[in-house]
């Protein structure tokens, strides 16, 4: 079965995990690495978690309502086959299989809210539920090798690609007062799932943890190195060495690129990753003989 019913495997597994006894709209939904926000808040029927199926429309779903029979009809371009589900029944046809619910889908103040252990358990879903973030993990079938690259993979380069690339909630609270020439992204030497990020005189410091980027710390630089006029967040220790890459913004595809220490600066053109394709992430470059230090166990 093709990629994307994989992704909608995932997605609508989620749903029927059985989570901790809590309130449901304390539940967070991240689809590779993006929170999706919705003004249909999950519900908890029985111990199993139901979500409005409109939240899923981030896997490039059609989603389509009729009224008259009260089903649902989820499909995908790149898909074959269709998933029926039918508000207040146990029985859903995936393709041309019935297949049986443990709670039925739900007509909730006008949003179809849908339990699918039963596609978890008949098919492979990458999905998680994490409860020291109280949160539920996907990821799509076509970003499982990505993830793979981003915590495993000994390819520095490709991982750190990634690690920009990925989307965030966070927002930054203080700006910068300094020139805004150019965009430098700094990681701690041999490691991908932390960096900085300077713009202007704002350097902000990301960490990437089950897959979620959080704005840790941001602080305005202030006249002297180390020093700085504002700050929020909790400051991380100083590293022992860094690695720089500079792309300059009136030179969008030009990177400088360096070792704390190294006295060298090289320099070299953008390039797409394997796995993304950003202005942003292209600018990382391989440093000579660095070996990644932090993949996780």
């Amino acid at each position: 079965m093709k990629k994307i019913v994989a992704c909608l495997i995932a997605a609508l597994s989620l749903l029927a995990f059985t989570l901790p006894l809590q309130a449901a709209d304390e539940v967070h939904l991240y689809i590779n690495s993006e929170k999706m926000n919705t003004d249909a808040a999950p519900v908890l029927v029985n111990g199993r978690m139901l979500v409005a199926l409109a939240s899923l429309k981030k896997l490039n779903l059609d989603l389509q309502w009729n009224h008259e029979t009260k089903q649902v009809t989820v499909a995908s371009p790149q898909a074959k086959s269709k998933l029926v589900l039918t508000v207040g029944s146990k029985s859903a046809m995936l393709g041309d299989t019935t297949m049986t619910l443990d709670v039925p889908a739900r007509l909730i103040k006008d949003r179809v809210y849908v339990p699918v252990r039963f596609v978890s358990e008949a098919f492979q879903a990458d999905v998680k539920w994490l409860p020291e973030i109280n949160s539920v993990v996907i990821r799509s079938a076509d970003k499982k090798e990505m993830y793979e690259a981003l915590y495993h993979g000994d390819d520095l380069v490709e991982a750190r690609k990634i690690a920009i690339s990925l989307p965030t909630e966070d927002v930054n609270t203080l700006g910068s007062t300094g020139e805004m020439h150019s965009h430098t992204f700094i990681f701690p030497e041999g490691e991908a799932l932390r960096y900085y990020y300077e713009w202007g005189n704002l350097l902000s410091y990301y960490e990437i943890k089950h897959d979620v980027k959080r704005l840790v710390w941001e602080g305005v630089l202030g006249a002297e190195q180390g020093v700085y006029a504002q700050e929020r967040g909790v400051r991380p220790p100083e590293e022992k060495s860094r690695v720089y890459f500079n792309l300059d913004r009136f030179q969008s595809d030009v990177v400088h690129y360096w070792k704390e220490g190294g006295g060298e600066m090289l320099h070299g053109n953008t390039r797409p990753g394997k796995y993304v394709d950003s202005p942003m992430a292209n600018a990382v470059q391989p440093i000579p003989d660095e070996v990644r230090i932090d993949q996780v166990k």
